[in-house]
């Protein structure tokens, strides 16, 4: 029985594979400019990631989560030992595993029984997710936590949210060496003082899994700030003891780990109040002096050497982890910062990783290298807008992508554009750098380039067009030919096309009238359509609908708003940015969709009707999900940027898809049936009993004749008929086993539902 279980949970994960328009592939094979493969090319890039160890696959090896800041991001690599080499490889399959979050997503193991279980920000408060998983993590939501309040003890309001300061990291490990996981973290944003929320479930008696906390110190280990910098032995006072005029709001990190063997737990502060070497030690001299509570002694303001100081972030995340499972937790320093106004923030060469020769708790740190992981990707720094082009016309699709670099060097002023060359063929494509300066822009200066290219004048080659951040569209005429070509500058303001900001062009022969049409998203969410009423030669564009096909991509948000009964009412109305970006898919029959990306991180996928003045229907759920099978829209990050073509030869559509963290990630198109139509919407009917005997009943809201097949593990019919809805259907016949049944009733499209015969 459990073999014949396993086969069903197979078949009905390739049926459910067969309907989906997408799923993750990672074919393209990407080369740097010297021909050595870029191994994890397609993992989406890093721009101020968080690291924890946890055993995805139950192999024994701890693998790396990874939640980045920028747009709250969860990547997922697993380890692997290759020649004696711990390397990672991206396996994004257990990304749905994980809850959204804001500011932080760590892994600790909270209970003892050595699962690490989640810990996040919700954007209120911590929250604790437990990991119940066997074979793989499961994580089940536990609580929001709260300490109770021993230092400010007010009756009416005891206790206290366990929150975070936005920007702050806070220290989640067990600090007074009880066993159970205590919580620090910053008192306030204008100030350096420490609250310890100290876990008291041992000492209340309580099992592990029944957590509690006591505020007990709002002055953590006697640290505050004076001058721009920070000081040991300080007065406590719960606030910022010292009044001093700030340029802006500071961002803190912290990282507790017992530096020297003496069992109490030291201290790495990073802030972003220091633009030279922003991270401080602390020496905890609890055990020296036999203490009772921790208080830190000194602080080494160059805990890192001169040449890893000009290799560190401002306020950088500090991450403790085992990163060549050696059972010894190594550090890793990474971009933490993303306020761009006030710091010059590092969005590549932005992962330092330190080596400890030494033990967990006696620690000997050895720099390795500063882009650990993101060394390995495709990432520029920050933004990434991807469109295929044939730019030497043999016959596969190059690739040209935008980005906006590395702000600490280009301060987000001067997106340039990137070249990669298919070297492969229109099946197998094999893509290699040739130039990450394409035209030389960096030059030019321009902001929030959207490439796309388009034959505009009907002379058989492709010309260059750019949106840009003030919202206009630049035309560079190819004055080359269609294997040569010549990129020659010709006006920043095509046909004075203007959106609101962020433009965002594509162009396709949209009503197939043999002429190519423009359609433009922007930073509002909608999109533009420009008719083309000219010849191929000539093109005259004409704004016909600038909310094409209804769409708007804006994010939901929830407010509060006062009714005309006099009441407020919880409403949900759209941000007022969406950074829509559009690009048309094409499949073989001749069918068509619309993908837009945007802000948010997802790509919207709608139907393309003929008719362009109607709304367009949205293919909701169109990929699926490894582990639970159930139809979803993946998270990319924000700023999701698609471009399309059919990269593997088989008539349907693949996907490269840019976001903000400066990556890319890739999709790989499937057959578009009715199946996969969101709106074509399947009715569900019920089989009672379900598992069954002697008979079943199907039940359904028709009381029109419904036609039934009923098909084995290998899909043989073994029974068809009609009957109605409530009839017995005898199943005598049937063996022991597993079949599906489906129905029409020439009116409805149903569901296949299983069935169980006993």
């Amino acid at each position: 029985m459990r073999k014949l279980v396993f086969v069903s949970i197979f078949l009905v994960y390739a049926l459910s594979m067969s309907a989906q328009l997408f799923e993750i592939s990672f074919e393209p094979n990407f080369k740097n400019i010297n021909g050595e493969s870029i191994s994890l090319a397609l993992s989406g890039g890093l721009n101020q990631p968080q690291f924890s160890n946890i055993d995805f696959n139950n192999d024994g090896k701890l693998d790396l989560f990874v939640f980045d800041r920028n747009g709250n991001k969860a990547l997922t690599f697993i380890a692997k030992s290759v020649h004696g080499k711990i390397i990672y490889d991206y396996d994004p399959q257990y990304e749905e595993l994980f809850p959204s979050a804001q500011e932080f997503m760590q892994l600790h193991d909270y209970n003892a029984d050595d699962k690490p279980d989640l810990w996040i920000y919700n954007g209120d408060s911590v929250v604790l997710y437990q990991n119940n998983g066997q074979t793989m993590p499961s994580f089940d939501r536990i609580k929001g936590l709260f300490a109770f309040d021993r230092v400010n003890y007010v009756p009416f309001n005891p206790f206290k949210k366990l929150s975070e300061i936005k920007g702050c990291l806070p220290a989640i490990v067990d600090i007074d060496g009880d066993t159970d996981i205590d919580f620090i973290t910053n008192l306030n944003v204008t100030g350096s003082q420490m609250i310890f929320n100290r876990n008291t479930t041992i000492d209340s008696n309580f099992q592990l899994e029944n957590i509690k906390f006591d505020i007990v110190d709002k002055c953590f280990g006697g640290i505050d700030e004076f001058n721009g910098n920070l000081i040991v032995n300080a007065p406590c006072y719960f606030y910022e003891a010292y009044k001093q005029k700030k340029k802006h709001v500071a961002t803190k990190t912290i990282l507790l780990f017992d530096e020297d063997a003496d069992g109490d737990l030291d201290l790495l502060f990073g802030s972003s109040e220091r633009s030279t070497n922003p991270v401080y030690f602390f020496r905890n001299g609890k055990a020296d002096l036999e203490y009772y509570k921790d208080t830190f002694l000194s602080v080494d303001t160059a805990y890192f050497t001169s040449i890893i100081e000009s290799q560190l972030p401002v306020s950088p995340a500090m991450s403790y982890v085992d990163v060549n499972l050696d059972g010894v937790k190594d550090l890793i320093l990474s971009t933490n910062e993303i306020d761009k106004s006030s710091y010059p923030i590092m969005e590549s060469n932005n992962s330092i990783l330190f080596i400890n020769d030494g033990l967990t708790n006696d620690v000997d740190f050895v720099f390795e290298q500063n882009d650990f992981l993101v060394g390995d990707m495709i990432d520029y720094g920050s933004g990434c807008s991807p469109s295929f082009v044939d730019l030497d016309n043999d016959g596969d699709q190059d690739l040209i992508f935008a980005t906006s670099g590395n702000h600490y060097i280009t301060g987000d002023t001067s997106d340039f554009l990137v070249y990669f060359e298919n070297k492969g063929s229109s099946s197998l494509p094999d893509f290699q750098l040739v130039d990450d300066n394409y035209l030389n822009l960096k030059s030019k200066h321009i902001r929030g380039i959207m490439p796309t290219f388009a034959d505009i004048d009907g002379d058989n080659d492709l010309d260059l067009f750019f949106g840009k951040m003030d919202g206009s569209i630049s035309f560079y005429e190819n004055i080359g030919n269609t294997e040569n070509p010549d990129f020659s500058y010709i006006t920043s303001n095509y046909e004075n096309i203007q959106v609101t900001n962020y433009a965002a062009p594509y162009f396709d022969d949209l009503n197939r009238d043999g002429i190519i049409d423009l359609i433009v998203g922007s930073y509002d969410g909608t999109i533009d359509y420009y008719q083309n009423t000219g010849t191929t030669a000539n093109p005259i564009f004409n704004l016909t609908r600038d909310t094409f096909g209804g769409i708007i991509v804006n994010e939901l948000v929830r407010t509060s708003k006062l009714g005309s009964d006099g009441q407020i009412y919880d409403t949900m109305v759209y941000q007022n940015y969406g950074f829509s970006s559009p690009v048309v898919l094409h499949w073989e029959n001749g069918s068509r969709c619309i993908a837009v990306g945007n802000n948010q991180g997802l790509v919207r996928v709608y139907d393309l009707k003929s008719d362009l003045n109607e709304n367009l229907n949205e293919i909701e759920d169109y990929m699926i999900e490894f582990h639970s099978q159930k139809k979803y829209t993946k998270d990319w990050g924000r700023r999701a940027n698609p471009s399309s073509s059919d990269l593997n030869g088989d008539g349907y559509p693949d996907m490269l898809i840019g976001n903000d963290r400066g990556g890319m990630n890739f999709v790989k198109g499937n057959k578009k049936t009715s199946a996969t139509l969101a709106k074509e919407k399947l009715t569900v009917f019920k089989i009672i009993p379900n598992p069954a005997k002697h008979y079943f009943r199907i039940e359904t809201k028709s009381n029109r004749r419904i036609q039934y097949k009923i098909s084995d593990l290998s899909g043989r019919v073994i029974q068809e008929s009609s009957t109605f809805s409530g009839d017995r259907i005898s199943m005598d016949k049937f063996p022991n086993g597993i079949y599906f049944v489906s129905i029409e009733d020439g009116f409805r499209k149903y569901h296949v539902e299983k069935l169980i015969s006993l």
